[in-house]
C-alpha cells in the first residue's frame, strides 16, 4: 500500500493533444480515475523510476568489531 503524501497544488495547462492523450489513457486504462488521479499515478511512476529515487541510505557508523583506540574521539 503507498504511503499517503501531504498535498501540494500543482496547476499544469495542457494542450489540447496531450489532454485528448490523457483522457484516451484513462479511458483505455483506467476509467474510474479523475484526471487530477491519473496525473497523479502518471507523475508518481515518473518520479519512481528516476535514479536515487529510493530511500535514502542510513549512516550507522561503525560496527562494534571496528572501534578501538585508534578511531575512539
Amino acid at each position: 500500500m503507498e504511503t499517503p503524501m501531504p498535498a501540494n497544488a500543482v496547476t499544469i495547462v495542457l494542450g489540447e493533444a496531450e489532454l485528448a492523450a490523457l483522457d484516451r489513457s484513462i479511458r483505455d486504462s483506467r476509467p474510474a480515475l479523475t484526471r487530477e488521479q491519473a496525473l497523479l499515478k502518471i507523475v508518481a511512476a515518473w518520479a519512481a523510476a528516476q535514479p536515487g529515487s529510493g530511500p535514502a541510505e542510513v549512516d550507522e557508523g561503525m560496527r562494534p568489531h571496528e572501534l578501538n583506540a585508534s578511531n575512539d574521539a
